[in-house]
């Protein structure tokens, strides 16, 4: 999930993986750019993703992602919020499960 302190604009999902395919490049180089990542799901409203990334390029995205402090001019951070090799996994989360 992507967090603007103090508001600002809000960026398309065409926008949002430009912003994360800018970061892998900005801190892994033309390598990291390479890395494929696609937007599974993009929530404009809350700013939350879900991104698939082969397992080995989990960390490279991750450290890209939350080591990013600028989205046009604008302080903002990422908050990786789970992870999983199952995308079933991330349709819930167990630590708000009701019983």
């Amino acid at each position: 999930r992507r967090e603007l302190p103090d508001g600002g604009a809000r960026p398309s999902v065409a926008q949002f993986k430009q912003l994360v395919v800018s970061a892998l490049r900005e801190l892994h180089g033309e390598v990291g750019a390479a890395l494929p990542v696609d937007v599974l799901t993009y929530e404009e409203k809350t700013l939350s993703a879900i991104l698939r990334v082969i397992s080995s390029g989990l960390v490279k995205l991750w450290s890209a992602l939350t080591l990013l402090g600028f989205y046009q001019n604008r302080r903002c951070a990422f908050r990786v919020l789970q992870t999983s090799p199952f995308l079933l996994a991330l349709s819930g989360n167990s630590r708000e499960l009701v019983l």
